[in-house]
Protein backbone atom coordinates (compact mmCIF):
# COMPACT_ATOMS: atom_id res chain seq x y z
CA UNK A 1 0.00 0.00 0.00
CA UNK A 2 1.52 3.12 -0.98
CA UNK A 3 1.71 6.42 0.38
CA UNK A 4 -1.29 8.02 -1.58
CA UNK A 5 -3.58 5.17 -0.83
CA UNK A 6 -2.62 5.57 2.81
CA UNK A 7 -3.99 8.77 2.54
CA UNK A 8 -7.13 8.36 1.04
CA UNK A 9 -7.81 5.70 3.96
CA UNK A 10 -6.77 7.98 6.79
CA UNK A 11 -9.03 10.14 4.94
CA UNK A 12 -12.04 8.89 3.96
CA UNK A 13 -11.75 7.76 8.10
CA UNK A 14 -11.76 11.38 9.19
CA UNK A 15 -14.51 11.80 6.83
CA UNK A 16 -16.96 9.09 8.26
CA UNK A 17 -15.74 10.29 12.43
CA UNK A 18 -16.98 14.00 11.13
CA UNK A 19 -20.19 12.80 10.07
CA UNK A 20 -20.60 10.57 13.43
CA UNK A 21 -20.23 14.00 15.29
CA UNK A 22 -22.48 15.91 12.80
CA UNK A 23 -25.10 13.18 13.52
CA UNK A 24 -24.45 13.56 17.08
CA UNK A 25 -24.64 17.35 17.38
CA UNK A 26 -27.65 16.80 15.17
CA UNK A 27 -28.97 14.67 17.92
CA UNK A 28 -28.90 16.71 20.38
CA UNK A 29 -30.44 19.70 18.44
CA UNK A 30 -33.19 17.71 18.02
CA UNK A 31 -33.69 17.05 21.74
CA UNK A 32 -33.00 20.76 21.95
CA UNK A 33 -35.64 21.51 19.26
CA UNK A 34 -38.26 19.72 20.81
CA UNK A 35 -37.70 21.80 24.23
CA UNK A 36 -37.97 24.52 22.21
CA UNK A 37 -41.60 23.34 20.72
CA UNK A 38 -42.92 22.46 24.47
CA UNK A 39 -41.62 26.26 25.28
CA UNK A 40 -43.06 28.07 22.62
CA UNK A 41 -46.32 26.12 23.93
CA UNK A 42 -46.41 26.58 27.48
CA UNK A 43 -44.79 30.50 27.18
CA UNK A 44 -46.57 33.74 27.33
CA UNK A 45 -45.87 37.22 27.04
CA UNK A 46 -45.98 39.23 30.20
CA UNK A 47 -46.80 42.29 29.86
CA UNK A 48 -49.76 44.61 28.00
CA UNK A 49 -50.05 44.27 24.48
CA UNK A 50 -49.65 47.04 22.08
CA UNK A 51 -53.39 48.67 20.82
CA UNK A 52 -53.03 52.16 19.22
CA UNK A 53 -54.81 54.57 21.49
CA UNK A 54 -57.85 56.84 20.35
CA UNK A 55 -56.72 60.18 19.89
CA UNK A 56 -60.17 61.02 19.35
CA UNK A 57 -59.17 63.89 16.15
CA UNK A 58 -61.70 65.83 14.62
CA UNK A 59 -63.68 65.34 11.54
CA UNK A 60 -62.37 67.80 9.21
CA UNK A 61 -59.96 70.85 9.17
CA UNK A 62 -61.60 73.91 10.10
CA UNK A 63 -60.51 75.62 6.51
CA UNK A 64 -62.52 75.95 2.98
CA UNK A 65 -60.25 73.84 0.77
CA UNK A 66 -61.24 70.57 -0.27
CA UNK A 67 -60.87 67.88 1.58
CA UNK A 68 -61.69 63.70 0.53
CA UNK A 69 -60.24 60.97 2.28
CA UNK A 70 -58.66 59.64 -1.00
CA UNK A 71 -56.75 61.54 -3.67
CA UNK A 72 -55.40 64.37 -1.55
CA UNK A 73 -51.81 66.34 -2.36
CA UNK A 74 -50.16 64.11 0.68
CA UNK A 75 -50.59 60.80 -1.45
CA UNK A 76 -48.90 62.53 -4.65
CA UNK A 77 -45.42 61.53 -5.37
CA UNK A 78 -42.97 64.44 -5.49
CA UNK A 79 -41.98 64.11 -8.86
CA UNK A 80 -45.97 64.67 -9.85
CA UNK A 81 -46.63 67.76 -7.23
CA UNK A 82 -42.99 69.45 -8.45
CA UNK A 83 -43.58 70.06 -12.16
CA UNK A 84 -40.77 72.53 -12.60
CA UNK A 85 -37.91 70.68 -13.85
CA UNK A 86 -35.29 72.56 -12.23
CA UNK A 87 -36.91 71.78 -8.82
CA UNK A 88 -37.05 68.24 -9.95
CA UNK A 89 -33.40 68.26 -11.51
CA UNK A 90 -32.66 69.76 -8.17
CA UNK A 91 -34.48 67.51 -5.89
CA UNK A 92 -33.14 64.15 -7.55
CA UNK A 93 -29.54 65.24 -7.36
CA UNK A 94 -29.95 65.96 -3.43
CA UNK A 95 -31.35 63.11 -2.75
CA UNK A 96 -28.40 61.39 -3.89
CA UNK A 97 -26.22 63.07 -2.96
CA UNK A 98 -27.16 65.12 0.40
CA UNK A 99 -24.53 63.69 3.24
CA UNK A 100 -27.30 63.70 5.96
CA UNK A 101 -29.56 61.84 4.48
CA UNK A 102 -26.90 59.62 3.71
CA UNK A 103 -26.08 59.11 7.28
CA UNK A 104 -29.68 58.29 8.07
CA UNK A 105 -29.65 55.77 5.19
CA UNK A 106 -26.87 54.48 7.23
CA UNK A 107 -28.64 53.90 10.50
CA UNK A 108 -31.46 52.39 8.99
CA UNK A 109 -29.78 50.04 7.76
CA UNK A 110 -27.58 49.10 11.09
CA UNK A 111 -31.33 48.74 12.63
CA UNK A 112 -32.42 46.25 10.04
CA UNK A 113 -29.15 44.48 11.63
CA UNK A 114 -30.12 45.12 15.16
CA UNK A 115 -33.01 43.33 14.51
CA UNK A 116 -31.29 40.28 13.83
CA UNK A 117 -28.96 40.59 16.30
CA UNK A 118 -32.46 40.72 18.80
CA UNK A 119 -34.09 37.77 16.87
CA UNK A 120 -31.02 35.82 17.77
CA UNK A 121 -31.79 35.03 21.72
CA UNK A 122 -35.17 33.43 20.52
CA UNK A 123 -33.15 30.48 19.11
CA UNK A 124 -30.34 28.27 20.69
CA UNK A 125 -26.86 28.51 20.06
CA UNK A 126 -24.56 26.02 18.07
CA UNK A 127 -20.85 25.66 18.25
CA UNK A 128 -17.95 23.66 17.99
CA UNK A 129 -15.66 23.31 20.91
CA UNK A 130 -11.93 21.73 19.77
CA UNK A 131 -9.47 21.57 23.29
CA UNK A 132 -5.74 20.10 23.53
CA UNK A 133 -3.58 19.37 26.21
CA UNK A 134 -0.37 18.26 27.07
CA UNK A 135 0.87 17.16 30.23
CA UNK A 136 3.79 15.29 32.18
CA UNK A 137 4.13 14.24 35.87
CA UNK A 138 6.05 16.25 38.09
CA UNK A 139 9.56 14.73 39.12
CA UNK A 140 9.10 15.15 42.63
CA UNK A 141 6.39 13.42 42.94
CA UNK A 142 6.95 10.29 40.34
CA UNK A 143 10.24 8.40 39.26
CA UNK A 144 8.97 7.32 36.33
CA UNK A 145 7.48 10.48 34.76
CA UNK A 146 5.20 10.23 31.49
CA UNK A 147 4.32 12.47 28.65
CA UNK A 148 0.84 12.65 28.15
CA UNK A 149 -1.51 13.70 25.47
CA UNK A 150 -5.46 14.54 25.52
CA UNK A 151 -7.39 15.64 22.84
CA UNK A 152 -11.28 16.24 22.58
CA UNK A 153 -13.93 17.82 19.83
CA UNK A 154 -17.38 18.26 20.63
CA UNK A 155 -20.20 19.81 19.30
CA UNK A 156 -21.76 22.45 21.92
CA UNK A 157 -25.29 23.99 22.46
CA UNK A 158 -26.89 26.91 25.03
CA UNK A 159 -30.17 28.24 25.15
CA UNK A 160 -32.19 30.67 27.71
CA UNK A 161 -35.64 29.42 27.57
CA UNK A 162 -37.93 32.48 26.43
CA UNK A 163 -40.57 31.28 29.21
CA UNK A 164 -41.82 34.75 30.24
CA UNK A 165 -41.78 36.25 26.77
CA UNK A 166 -38.86 38.83 27.69
CA UNK A 167 -36.45 38.38 24.30
CA UNK A 168 -39.86 37.93 22.25
CA UNK A 169 -40.65 41.69 23.54
CA UNK A 170 -37.15 43.15 22.99
CA UNK A 171 -37.50 41.22 19.41
CA UNK A 172 -40.96 43.37 19.30
CA UNK A 173 -39.53 46.63 20.61
CA UNK A 174 -36.05 46.21 18.00
CA UNK A 175 -38.66 45.67 15.34
CA UNK A 176 -40.62 48.69 16.37
CA UNK A 177 -37.32 50.46 16.30
CA UNK A 178 -36.53 49.44 12.49
CA UNK A 179 -39.80 50.65 11.47
CA UNK A 180 -38.87 54.05 13.09
CA UNK A 181 -35.49 54.61 11.25
CA UNK A 182 -37.58 54.02 8.33
CA UNK A 183 -40.05 56.64 9.50
CA UNK A 184 -37.00 58.74 10.27
CA UNK A 185 -35.40 58.38 6.72
CA UNK A 186 -38.77 59.49 5.37
CA UNK A 187 -39.21 62.28 7.29
CA UNK A 188 -35.47 62.93 6.06
CA UNK A 189 -36.65 62.64 2.84
CA UNK A 190 -39.38 64.84 3.29
CA UNK A 191 -37.64 67.21 4.64
CA UNK A 192 -34.53 67.25 2.19
CA UNK A 193 -37.67 67.88 -0.62
CA UNK A 194 -39.21 70.77 0.81
CA UNK A 195 -36.10 72.50 1.81
CA UNK A 196 -34.63 72.29 -1.35
CA UNK A 197 -37.65 73.66 -3.13
CA UNK A 198 -38.06 76.18 -0.60
CA UNK A 199 -34.37 77.22 -0.96
CA UNK A 200 -34.57 77.48 -4.59
CA UNK A 201 -37.64 79.89 -5.01
CA UNK A 202 -36.33 81.75 -2.06
CA UNK A 203 -33.24 82.26 -4.09
CA UNK A 204 -35.08 82.99 -7.21
CA UNK A 205 -36.97 85.33 -5.12
CA UNK A 206 -33.90 87.28 -3.96
CA UNK A 207 -32.25 87.35 -7.53
CA UNK A 208 -35.71 88.55 -9.05
CA UNK A 209 -35.60 91.75 -6.51
CA UNK A 210 -31.75 91.82 -6.91
CA UNK A 211 -32.57 92.38 -10.64
CA UNK A 212 -35.93 94.48 -9.97
CA UNK A 213 -33.19 97.00 -8.02
CA UNK A 214 -30.47 97.06 -10.36
CA UNK A 215 -33.01 97.70 -13.13
CA UNK A 216 -33.99 100.86 -10.72
CA UNK A 217 -30.65 102.13 -10.14
CA UNK A 218 -29.86 102.46 -13.71
CA UNK A 219 -33.33 104.34 -14.66
CA UNK A 220 -32.75 106.37 -11.54
CA UNK A 221 -29.52 107.27 -12.57
CA UNK A 222 -30.45 108.13 -15.79
CA UNK A 223 -33.36 110.46 -14.46
CA UNK A 224 -30.28 111.71 -11.98
CA UNK A 225 -28.18 112.41 -14.84
CA UNK A 226 -31.19 114.22 -16.61
CA UNK A 227 -32.11 116.28 -13.63
CA UNK A 228 -28.18 118.06 -13.69
CA UNK A 229 -28.20 118.88 -17.23
CA UNK A 230 -31.49 120.53 -16.94
CA UNK A 231 -30.60 122.07 -13.76
CA UNK A 232 -27.27 123.67 -16.21
CA UNK A 233 -30.26 124.84 -18.56
CA UNK A 234 -32.30 126.64 -15.71
CA UNK A 235 -35.20 124.38 -16.35
CA UNK A 236 -34.79 123.24 -12.44
CA UNK A 237 -33.74 124.10 -9.08
CA UNK A 238 -30.84 122.21 -7.29
CA UNK A 239 -33.40 121.13 -4.85
CA UNK A 240 -34.88 118.81 -7.56
CA UNK A 241 -31.62 117.61 -8.35
CA UNK A 242 -30.82 116.50 -5.11
CA UNK A 243 -34.39 115.02 -4.92
CA UNK A 244 -32.96 112.76 -7.96
CA UNK A 245 -30.21 112.28 -6.34
CA UNK A 246 -31.62 110.70 -3.03
CA UNK A 247 -33.33 108.39 -5.18
CA UNK A 248 -30.72 107.06 -7.16
CA UNK A 249 -28.96 106.40 -3.70
CA UNK A 250 -32.21 105.17 -1.91
CA UNK A 251 -32.05 102.55 -4.74
CA UNK A 252 -28.65 101.97 -4.90
CA UNK A 253 -27.91 101.04 -1.00
CA UNK A 254 -30.56 98.39 -1.71
CA UNK A 255 -28.07 96.09 -3.98
CA UNK A 256 -25.24 95.05 -0.93
CA UNK A 257 -28.04 93.43 1.01
CA UNK A 258 -29.61 91.77 -1.75
CA UNK A 259 -26.41 90.56 -3.28
CA UNK A 260 -25.22 88.99 0.07
CA UNK A 261 -28.51 87.42 0.60
CA UNK A 262 -28.68 85.46 -3.05
CA UNK A 263 -25.50 84.11 -2.72
CA UNK A 264 -26.28 83.26 0.99
CA UNK A 265 -29.53 81.70 -0.28
CA UNK A 266 -27.56 80.02 -2.73
CA UNK A 267 -24.72 78.66 -0.52
CA UNK A 268 -27.85 77.00 1.79
CA UNK A 269 -28.79 75.57 -1.61
CA UNK A 270 -25.77 73.95 -2.65
CA UNK A 271 -25.77 72.55 1.26
CA UNK A 272 -28.26 70.34 0.54
CA UNK A 273 -27.22 69.55 -2.71
CA UNK A 274 -24.20 68.11 -1.73
CA UNK A 275 -21.93 69.61 -3.58
CA UNK A 276 -18.82 73.01 -3.24
CA UNK A 277 -19.80 74.23 -6.91
CA UNK A 278 -23.62 73.64 -8.41
CA UNK A 279 -24.23 75.44 -11.60
CA UNK A 280 -27.38 77.54 -10.87
CA UNK A 281 -29.08 79.39 -13.91
CA UNK A 282 -30.03 82.43 -13.20
CA UNK A 283 -32.07 83.77 -16.74
CA UNK A 284 -33.49 80.48 -17.32
CA UNK A 285 -34.68 79.63 -13.94
CA UNK A 286 -36.10 83.37 -13.86
CA UNK A 287 -38.15 82.94 -17.03
CA UNK A 288 -39.63 79.49 -15.99
CA UNK A 289 -40.54 81.34 -12.67
CA UNK A 290 -43.50 83.41 -13.94
CA UNK A 291 -44.31 81.08 -17.46
CA UNK A 292 -44.14 77.64 -16.40
CA UNK A 293 -46.80 75.63 -14.49
CA UNK A 294 -44.84 74.80 -10.92
CA UNK A 295 -47.36 73.27 -9.31
CA UNK A 296 -51.24 71.06 -9.67
CA UNK A 297 -53.76 73.90 -10.52
CA UNK A 298 -55.77 71.72 -8.20
CA UNK A 299 -55.72 69.39 -4.99
CA UNK A 300 -57.18 68.04 -2.45
CA UNK A 301 -56.18 68.21 1.48
CA UNK A 302 -56.96 64.82 3.47
CA UNK A 303 -59.04 64.15 6.30
CA UNK A 304 -57.34 64.85 9.78
CA UNK A 305 -57.28 60.75 10.31
CA UNK A 306 -55.05 60.59 7.44
CA UNK A 307 -51.79 62.10 9.85
CA UNK A 308 -51.62 58.57 11.68
CA UNK A 309 -50.78 56.47 8.05
CA UNK A 310 -49.43 59.44 6.33
CA UNK A 311 -46.79 61.70 8.19
CA UNK A 312 -43.50 59.99 9.04
CA UNK A 313 -43.15 61.50 12.31
CA UNK A 314 -46.66 60.85 13.62
CA UNK A 315 -45.79 56.80 12.08
CA UNK A 316 -42.56 57.56 14.30
CA UNK A 317 -43.76 58.81 17.63
CA UNK A 318 -46.26 55.76 17.55
CA UNK A 319 -43.14 53.10 16.68
CA UNK A 320 -41.44 54.33 20.13
CA UNK A 321 -44.83 54.15 21.64
CA UNK A 322 -44.60 50.42 21.08
CA UNK A 323 -41.22 50.57 22.00
CA UNK A 324 -42.01 51.56 25.18
CA UNK A 325 -44.76 49.21 25.68
CA UNK A 326 -42.69 46.28 25.01
CA UNK A 327 -40.26 47.36 27.52
CA UNK A 328 -42.41 47.62 30.22
CA UNK A 329 -43.17 43.53 29.37
CA UNK A 330 -39.25 43.31 29.68
CA UNK A 331 -39.24 44.76 32.88
CA UNK A 332 -42.26 42.53 34.20
CA UNK A 333 -40.17 39.14 32.89
CA UNK A 334 -37.41 40.38 35.28
CA UNK A 335 -39.59 39.28 38.41
CA UNK A 336 -39.83 35.63 37.28
CA UNK A 337 -36.77 32.78 36.77
CA UNK A 338 -34.68 32.14 33.83
CA UNK A 339 -34.33 29.00 32.08
CA UNK A 340 -30.83 27.89 30.34
CA UNK A 341 -30.17 24.44 28.83
CA UNK A 342 -26.23 24.21 27.69
CA UNK A 343 -25.24 20.44 25.91
CA UNK A 344 -22.28 19.11 24.25
CA UNK A 345 -21.65 15.96 22.59
CA UNK A 346 -18.16 14.80 21.42
CA UNK A 347 -15.29 12.40 21.90
CA UNK A 348 -11.92 12.63 23.30
CA UNK A 349 -8.55 10.54 22.87
CA UNK A 350 -4.80 10.79 23.52
CA UNK A 351 -3.74 10.76 20.21
CA UNK A 352 -4.89 13.30 17.33
CA UNK A 353 -4.94 10.89 14.31
CA UNK A 354 -7.40 9.33 16.21
CA UNK A 355 -9.75 11.82 17.70
CA UNK A 356 -13.26 11.12 15.02
CA UNK A 357 -12.53 7.17 15.38
CA UNK A 358 -12.11 7.14 19.23
CA UNK A 359 -14.62 5.48 21.34
CA UNK A 360 -14.32 7.90 23.86
CA UNK A 361 -17.99 9.44 23.82
CA UNK A 362 -18.11 12.61 25.80
CA UNK A 363 -21.76 14.39 26.45
CA UNK A 364 -23.65 16.59 28.98
CA UNK A 365 -26.87 18.16 29.48
CA UNK A 366 -27.41 21.54 31.71
CA UNK A 367 -30.16 22.92 32.82
CA UNK A 368 -30.26 26.02 35.63
CA UNK A 369 -32.60 28.27 37.16
CA UNK A 370 -31.91 31.39 38.64
CA UNK A 371 -34.51 33.60 40.03
CA UNK A 372 -34.77 36.74 41.91
CA UNK A 373 -34.98 36.54 45.84
CA UNK A 374 -33.47 39.91 46.90
CA UNK A 375 -32.34 43.30 44.88
CA UNK A 376 -32.93 46.19 47.30
CA UNK A 377 -36.19 46.90 45.17
CA UNK A 378 -34.15 47.00 41.90
CA UNK A 379 -36.39 45.26 39.78
CA UNK A 380 -39.91 46.93 41.27
CA UNK A 381 -37.61 50.70 40.19
CA UNK A 382 -37.18 49.16 36.77
CA UNK A 383 -40.77 48.35 36.02
CA UNK A 384 -41.77 51.74 37.30
CA UNK A 385 -39.50 53.34 35.04
CA UNK A 386 -40.68 51.56 32.36
CA UNK A 387 -44.52 52.01 32.96
CA UNK A 388 -43.44 55.61 33.34
CA UNK A 389 -41.60 55.94 30.21
CA UNK A 390 -44.51 54.17 28.30
CA UNK A 391 -47.16 57.29 29.43
CA UNK A 392 -44.32 59.92 28.47
CA UNK A 393 -44.03 57.96 25.06
CA UNK A 394 -48.19 57.95 24.95
CA UNK A 395 -48.05 61.72 25.73
CA UNK A 396 -45.67 62.57 23.31
CA UNK A 397 -47.89 60.81 20.52
CA UNK A 398 -50.69 62.94 21.58
CA UNK A 399 -48.25 65.99 21.11
CA UNK A 400 -46.75 65.11 17.86
CA UNK A 401 -50.28 64.58 16.61
CA UNK A 402 -51.88 67.79 17.82
CA UNK A 403 -48.79 69.59 16.57
CA UNK A 404 -49.33 68.54 13.42
CA UNK A 405 -53.12 69.14 12.75
CA UNK A 406 -52.55 72.46 13.71
CA UNK A 407 -49.58 72.16 11.15
CA UNK A 408 -51.61 71.11 8.88
CA UNK A 409 -53.92 74.06 9.71
CA UNK A 410 -51.10 76.78 9.67
CA UNK A 411 -50.32 75.48 6.31
CA UNK A 412 -53.55 75.58 4.70
CA UNK A 413 -53.96 79.11 6.31
CA UNK A 414 -50.60 80.33 4.87
CA UNK A 415 -52.27 79.42 1.60
CA UNK A 416 -55.07 80.83 1.39
CA UNK A 417 -53.46 84.29 3.09
CA UNK A 418 -50.85 84.21 -0.30
CA UNK A 419 -53.38 83.64 -2.83
CA UNK A 420 -55.42 87.00 -1.54
CA UNK A 421 -52.21 88.66 -1.00
CA UNK A 422 -50.91 87.92 -4.54
CA UNK A 423 -54.07 88.95 -6.29
CA UNK A 424 -53.89 92.35 -3.78
CA UNK A 425 -50.45 93.00 -4.84
CA UNK A 426 -50.53 92.20 -8.75
CA UNK A 427 -53.83 94.68 -8.86
CA UNK A 428 -51.33 97.13 -6.97
CA UNK A 429 -48.60 97.37 -9.51
CA UNK A 430 -50.94 97.73 -12.31
CA UNK A 431 -52.15 100.42 -10.49
CA UNK A 432 -48.42 101.83 -9.73
CA UNK A 433 -47.42 101.21 -13.52
CA UNK A 434 -50.11 103.42 -14.32
CA UNK A 435 -49.68 105.71 -11.94
CA UNK A 436 -46.00 106.23 -12.86
CA UNK A 437 -47.11 106.30 -17.02
CA UNK A 438 -49.15 108.87 -15.94
CA UNK A 439 -47.15 111.24 -13.75
CA UNK A 440 -44.07 110.84 -16.68
CA UNK A 441 -46.36 112.06 -18.97
CA UNK A 442 -47.14 114.94 -17.04
CA UNK A 443 -43.63 115.74 -15.62
CA UNK A 444 -42.72 116.24 -19.71
CA UNK A 445 -45.46 117.92 -20.58
CA UNK A 446 -44.43 120.27 -17.50
CA UNK A 447 -48.00 120.11 -16.04
CA UNK A 448 -46.45 118.17 -12.46
CA UNK A 449 -43.05 118.54 -10.67
CA UNK A 450 -40.60 115.86 -9.92
CA UNK A 451 -41.43 115.07 -7.22
CA UNK A 452 -44.68 113.67 -8.27
CA UNK A 453 -42.61 111.32 -10.50
CA UNK A 454 -40.49 110.27 -7.81
CA UNK A 455 -43.35 109.45 -5.88
CA UNK A 456 -44.74 107.51 -8.48
CA UNK A 457 -41.53 105.57 -9.49
CA UNK A 458 -41.19 105.01 -5.62
CA UNK A 459 -44.30 103.15 -4.99
CA UNK A 460 -43.72 100.99 -8.49
CA UNK A 461 -40.52 100.30 -6.96
CA UNK A 462 -41.48 99.26 -3.71
CA UNK A 463 -44.71 97.26 -5.35
CA UNK A 464 -42.96 95.46 -7.64
CA UNK A 465 -40.51 94.04 -4.22
CA UNK A 466 -43.64 93.21 -2.46
CA UNK A 467 -45.09 91.14 -5.27
CA UNK A 468 -42.10 88.92 -5.56
CA UNK A 469 -42.41 88.68 -2.36
CA UNK A 470 -45.73 87.59 -2.33
CA UNK A 471 -45.42 85.29 -5.15
CA UNK A 472 -42.69 83.51 -3.50
CA UNK A 473 -44.58 83.33 -0.34
CA UNK A 474 -47.56 81.50 -2.37
CA UNK A 475 -45.21 78.76 -3.49
CA UNK A 476 -43.56 78.34 0.14
CA UNK A 477 -46.71 77.68 1.37
CA UNK A 478 -47.88 75.33 -1.27
CA UNK A 479 -44.60 73.34 -0.71
CA UNK A 480 -45.08 74.00 3.87
CA UNK A 481 -48.66 72.16 2.76
CA UNK A 482 -47.36 69.31 0.53
CA UNK A 483 -45.34 69.17 3.57
CA UNK A 484 -47.32 69.18 6.43
CA UNK A 485 -49.79 66.49 4.65
CA UNK A 486 -46.26 63.78 4.54
CA UNK A 487 -45.87 63.73 0.82
CA UNK A 488 -42.71 63.01 -0.89
CA UNK A 489 -42.31 59.89 1.04
CA UNK A 490 -40.46 57.03 -0.47
CA UNK A 491 -42.21 54.00 -2.64
CA UNK A 492 -41.76 50.46 -0.96
CA UNK A 493 -39.71 49.99 -4.45
CA UNK A 494 -37.63 53.06 -3.71
CA UNK A 495 -36.85 51.48 0.58
CA UNK A 496 -36.17 48.35 -1.41
CA UNK A 497 -33.30 49.87 -3.69
CA UNK A 498 -31.93 51.54 -0.56
CA UNK A 499 -31.49 47.75 0.84
CA UNK A 500 -30.31 46.25 -1.97
CA UNK A 501 -27.48 48.97 -3.09
CA UNK A 502 -26.57 48.19 1.04
CA UNK A 503 -25.83 44.74 0.03
CA UNK A 504 -24.45 45.97 -2.76
CA UNK A 505 -21.53 48.21 -1.20
CA UNK A 506 -21.08 45.23 1.52
CA UNK A 507 -20.05 42.87 -1.40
Amino acid sequence: MNKVQIYRRRLASVMVSILRVKEAVFGLAKIVLLAIAAAVVSACSVGPDYQRPDVALPEQYNQELVQESTDNAGLIDWQAFYLDPNVRQLISHALEQNLDLKSVKSRLIAARSQVTVTDAALYPEFGLAANAERSVDSGITSSEPTLGNEFDIAGTVSWELDIWGANRRRSEAEYANFLSAQDRLNLAVISLISDVASRYYEWLDIEQRYQISVNTVQLRKKERDLARLRKQNGVISGLQVKQAEVEYQSAKVTLPDLDFERQQKANQLKILLGEYDYPLKVDDALQSLTSAELFPRTFKVGVPSQMLSQRPDVKAAEQALIVANANVGVAKSAFFPNINITGSYGTETDELDKIFDSQGVTWSLLGGITAPIFNAGSISAQYDIAKESSKQALLAYRSTILNAYFEVNDAMNSFRRSELAIEAQQELVEASRGYTRLAMLRYRNGVSSSLDLMDAQRSLFNAELKLSEVRRDKLLAMIKLYRSLGGGVLTQKEMIQIYDESIAIED
